[in-house]
């Protein structure tokens, strides 16, 4: 129809691949935390950004189940920030291995975070990221971000709006 377009999901910020093997924790406490928190090795870091982070890992009764908490946990440091509260934005079947094992990617979303937290999340990420990923929106989506944190002063007036070809044939 005319005159009718589709909701466009903008990112807020920048994803990182991460490097030095970062690895999420899920936290369970034990009696409402009176008897301490059990940790369960979720898998490896696909990419992270101060809002939410993608994770890779082998299905299994263990992480499937119901937590409110992770830890980020780097070899040789130990654990570098703990206790953010999240919620799963998505949660699918990337392979299946021959012996009928299945990996899955879950994207996460940041709770609320403390301003300490918010410090040790940009830390971390300026310290264990290692590049920026590409974002595989079109084009003019693309230019319409305006990402407050680390965008680029120069650049951040200068956005272009492109108009699709149905737009262009329109007349105005």
């Amino acid at each position: 129809m005319k005159g009718e377009r589709r909701l466009v999901r903008r990112r807020k910020w920048k994803r990182f691949e991460t490097k030095g093997g970062a690895v999420v924790l899920l936290n369970r406490p034990y009696f409402n935390g009176w008897l301490g928190i059990k940790r369960v090795e979720m898998g490896p870091i696909v990419n992270i950004s101060m809002g939410g982070l993608a994770v890779q890992y082998v299905e299994n009764k263990k992480r499937v189940g119901d937590y409110a908490e992770m830890s980020i946990y780097t070899p040789g440091e130990g654990i570098a920030l703990d206790r953010l509260p999240f919620d799963i934005i998505s949660d699918y079947e990337v392979a299946r291995m021959p012996d009928g094992k299945i990996i899955r990617n879950r994207c996460v979303k940041f709770g609320p975070l403390t301003t300490y937290q918010r410090f040790q999340l940009e830390q971390f990420i300026k310290n264990h990221g290692a590049k920026c990923m590409e974002d595989r929106r079109q084009g003019a989506d693309r230019r319409k971000i305006i990402d407050p944190r680390y965008g680029d002063d120069a650049y951040k007036d200068t956005f272009i709006e492109r108009r699709s070809g149905v737009d262009r044939r329109e007349r105005s």
